[in-house]
């Protein structure tokens, strides 16, 4: 199979990760206005890129789900297998809506294949009668970005998109306990979207939304990553960003997050005693944690290929598009 596209109306890492390990070539249609002049502007350029191309297969995240249910219609017409991406929204509804979980199911049902991140969300895709495989982000490729950076002692970077899973106000309690033995918490993402003032923070440094280059700069030259979400289900992109980084990541207890990073990570509730101390531990242990994150990472590149095969034969084509 020679003709394969993957489609996203957003420029997200998993896009980017996951089209180049399977080989297929990545469209991202973005569009910064309002949102109804985005979907259209979206649609056309859809449209456009399918009806030129004539893929035999389109791959495509989900969110967005109007992209899923405009990709089931152009099907009809042009006969090729639909994959759907989902990350956790794709396949439950964040606000527990019935109305959009039947949406989603739908959709999940209808697609030839869904690719999702955990066994739990595979097991659920097939109760409803779909087809699912799992594969977990591949590690992303950020060498280009790294640069010899000097370690900033007790220096802690904390990935956060201010969604509504992640506990950051926790994390904020944690940061001023830390402060107390002179860590320094930077926070990243756009916190205005829910109304923080910084000024009442004089223990954080919010970096807000930094351009890619500074994002990783931050990363390479960080102790310890902080990464947390409320979803049992969710495997976050700070982890793998933390692990390509060979950086001692501090995450979330859940059983998904357990199950996939087995080594060089330290887990926590969700309190703040218990964060900070999670950081703590992972700073004093950073560099037993730092050798254990090369051989997962080993690990982690050698069952890629697996993944991949799995995904192939799924879609019933070769070892290549």
């Amino acid at each position: 199979m020679d003709n394969a596209i993957w489609l996203t109306w957003e420029n997200q890492i998993r896009n980017k990760s996951l089209s180049s390990m399977l080989g297929v070539k990545l469209h991202v249609f973005e569009y910064d206005g309002n949102r109804a002049l985005r979907y259209i502007v979206c649609i056309i350029n859809t449209l456009t890129l399918i009806a030129r191309k004539r893929p035999n297969i389109v791959f495509a995240q989900n969110p967005s789900i109007l992209l899923i249910y405009l990709l089931l219609v152009c099907r009809l017409l042009f006969r090729y297998k639909l994959v759907c991406d989902a990350h956790y929204v794709g396949i439950k509804s964040s606000s527990g809506n019935k109305m959009y979980q039947a949406v989603l199911d739908m959709s999940n049902k209808l697609v030839d294949l869904v690719i999702v991140t955990n066994v739990e969300h595979q097991r659920y895709v097939r109760s409803i009668g779909g087809s699912a495989v799992v594969c977990e982000d591949p590690l992303p490729d950020i060498v280009s970005h790294y640069a010899e950076e000097i370690e900033h002692a007790k220096t802690i970077y904390f990935i956060c998109s201010f969604d509504v899973d992640e506990p950051f106000n926790v994390a904020f309690d944690a940061a001023r306990l830390l402060a107390e033995d002179n860590y320094c918490f930077h926070v990243t993402g756009n916190y205005k979207k829910v109304k923080i003032d910084p000024d009442e923070y004089s223990y954080i440094n919010f970096l807000g939304y930094i351009p890619t280059d500074q994002y990783y700069k931050n990363l390479y030259s960080c102790s310890v990553v902080l990464d947390l979400t409320n979803n049992e289900n969710c495997l976050v992109c700070g982890a793998y960003e933390a692990m390509v980084a060979e950086k001692p990541l501090v995450t979330s207890n859940t059983s998904s997050l357990k199950n996939y990073f087995t080594k060089g990570t330290v887990f926590t509730s969700h309190s703040a005693i218990e964060i900070a101390n999670a950081v703590k531990r992972a700073y004093q242990n950073r560099d037993l944690l730092k050798n254990e994150i090369k051989d997962w990472k080993q690990d982690v590149y050698n069952q890629q290929n697996d993944k991949k095969a799995n995904i192939y034969r799924e879609l019933g084509v070769g070892t290549r598009f």
